[in-house]
């Protein structure tokens, strides 16, 4: 399959596989299966409709014929005209179909929403199970995008598609069969009709997966995935101005996939026009030798009458095959590419073999190195110990590994060479969700959600009591900006905390990490982006949660780190000095020295 996508060019067509519909079938069928008692329902209800509706024809052709004829039955012991006892049976007949077709109606929308809300709510849940790997390397705009497009797919295929259409498929069965019992020659016409339509919309529509899949491919990644990225970057796209740069960026990308939708609309106008063709010309000859029989006298206005509605009735079904089959055949192809996302491995939380043990907080690296890519590595030989407790500050310049390194204590990645151990136990062989549930984290860039403060400080610990709460938010200094909101509590924050300050997010996630109660710390420069008077109170905040904790701190600025047990200075992936501030500020010509004097203004 991947051979096969490497080698489709753009604007090739794409042939919807058998391997292609299994799967899209497959992802049908098992979705639908979780209804298995109330389809069984409506298929019995979707057969009697079926049989009506393929009678109704025959029954109103016998009508009119029984208009001219004296002819009497005993209706519960009545004489009454033939045509008025086949009116009532026609209108009894349409009466079961119209409840049946309601309630087919109404439950092929409860399946088909049902459907699509368990799809999206399913796959985007998915998505939380991925390692981060798959996070960094995607965009979510484009693969949220992409799993909507597959639900809206399925929710098509499965209600207006398989479950209304089925029905239709059996009334032609029975269309069918009563047209050749009425007349073999006109039905054998019909059939002919049938099958050169078939043939004109098969081979019109082979195209269409190909062209279908180029539009998308631009859609998805210029037009929703660039033009999502832009808006969720409003702050930054703000700040430089830039606007009527991305406006542009937005237009252009509409215009890209502009004429590719014309190129799929062309297609379909020419397959529309040769059906309509087909059918004119089917129409026509069975008008033609219908008349010829009726001056023969061997066929009724009636039976001509019922064979009208029967070629209308047969053609019916697969008119909308034809004008779905671009969206089935969009709906096979988006399944296919979200499936492929969906069957991806999910992170092993819990590998076999794993052990149970209480965390301390003791974290070894024993030669560990660690790359992202075949290229160089992130990480290259590192080795250090970090007693429960202990404070370890890790000090290097930008893209030298330092939040590599402790991605890897939370088993965000696993090392490509070397062991990571939790308190002596191999990291691969630890119950991830235990282990992240002992550390907490304290970014740069604090990660809010469009939700009350509560919920937000809550996310340390969901399972805490309102005292809990406040007492964290107390301790992080963050009680007083939170009664002083207009609805305290219950404030929103706004999207990815907009509402509030840098200082007051920071707050936020010390309090947040303080409810978590964890046994190793990670401090990933939280004060880096503050004034010295909200450093200075942060600090104090932080000096309270790091007590008794093993805490990493990754620092830019060195007057963080001076308290700090063990200093790692990391570069280019190695750390080549280790000690504490006194120790490494001696070395002459040593990386830390040259750090901390260029920060105190020593070098120019």
């Amino acid at each position: 399959m991947a051979t096969a996508d490497a080698e489709q060019k753009p604007g090739q067509p794409e042939k919807v596989t058998k391997e292609g519909l299994y799967t899209g079938f497959a992802v049908l069928v098992r979705y639908l299966g979780a209804y298995r008692g109330r389809i069984i329902l409506l298929s019995a209800m979707g057969v009697l409709s079926a049989i009506g509706n393929g009678f109704i024809p025959y029954v109103a052709g016998s009508f009119f014929d029984a208009l001219s004829s004296p002819a009497v039955v005993a209706v519960l012991s009545y004489a009454v005209p033939l045509y008025v006892a086949i009116l009532a049976l026609w209108t009894a007949i349409q009466l079961v179909t119209y409840f049946m077709d309601w309630r087919i109606n109404l439950m092929s929308e409860y399946f088909s929403n049902a459907i699509w809300l368990d799809y999206l709510s399913s796959s985007f849940g998915f998505l939380l199970l991925l390692p981060m790997s798959f996070h960094k390397k995607n965009k979510v705009g484009e693969i949220g995008n992409k799993i909507g497009a597959a639900a809206g797919s399925l929710e098509t295929i499965s209600g207006r598609i398989v479950i209304d259409l089925a029905p239709q498929i059996l009334s032609i069965l029975i269309a069918f069969g009563i047209a050749f019992y009425m007349k073999p020659l006109l039905a054998a016409l019909l059939l002919a009709g049938l099958v050169l339509y078939v043939f004109v919309m098969v081979r019109q529509v082979k195209p269409l997966a190909g062209y279908q899949k180029d539009y998308y491919d631009v859609l998805m990644t210029s037009v929703w995935g660039d033009n999502y990225e832009a808006v969720g970057n409003a702050l930054a796209v703000k700040q430089a101005t830039a606007e009527e740069h991305e406006r542009e960026k937005i237009a252009a990308n509409a215009k890209r996939a502009l004429p590719l939708w014309m190129r799929l609309t062309k297609v379909w106008g020419d397959l529309s026009l040769y059906q309509r063709l087909t059918i004119l010309v089917t129409q026509v000859l069975i008008f033609v030798l219908s008349a010829a029989y009726i001056h023969a006298g061997t066929m009724t206005l009636g039976e001509l009458i019922a064979f009208n509605a029967y070629a209308a009735m047969i053609f019916g079904p697969f008119v909308t095959i034809a004008r779905n089959w671009q969206t089935i055949q969009n709906g096979i192809i988006n399944v296919n590419e979200t499936e492929k996302i969906l069957r991806l491995a999910p992170e092993q939380y819990r590998p076999a073999g794993a052990e149970d043990f209480p965390i301390e907080g003791g974290v070894a690296f024993d030669g560990v190195s660690f790359g992202y890519d075949a290229g160089a590595p992130v990480l290259d030989g590192v080795s250090f110990r970090a007693a429960p407790g202990e404070v370890v500050a890790l000090v290097g310049e930008s893209g030298v590994g330092k939040s590599t390194l402790v991605d890897l204590i939370s088993g965000y990645h696993f090392p490509d060479k070397g062991t990571v151990e939790i308190d002596g136990h191999d990291i691969r062989r630890v119950d991830l969700r235990a282990l992240r549930s002992r550390i907490a984290v304290v970014p740069q860039e604090v990660v809010l959600f469009n939700d009350t403060i509560e919920t937000n400080i809550r996310y340390g610990n969901f399972k805490a009591t309102d005292e809990e709460v406040r007492e964290a938010a107390r301790k992080a200094d963050a009680l007083g900006f939170i009664e002083r909101f207009p609805d305290k509590w219950k404030q929103v924050v706004g999207e990815r905390g907009i509402k509030l300050s840098v200082g007051q997010k920071q707050r936020v996630s010390i309090a947040r990490a303080i409810l978590r109660d964890p046994a190793i710390l990670i401090l990933d420069e939280p004060t880096s982006a503050l004034d010295a008077s909200t450093e200075h109170a942060i600090s104090q905040s932080l000096d309270e949660l790091m007590a008794g904790k093993t805490t990493f701190i990754i620092a830019h600025r060195l007057s963080t780190v001076r308290k700090a047990d063990t200093i790692l200075v990391l570069k280019d992936g190695r750390i080549i000095e280790s000690g504490r501030h006194d120790e490494l500020v001696k070395i002459l010509g040593g990386e830390y020295r040259r750090l901390y004097e260029l920060q105190i203004g020593l070098r120019g």
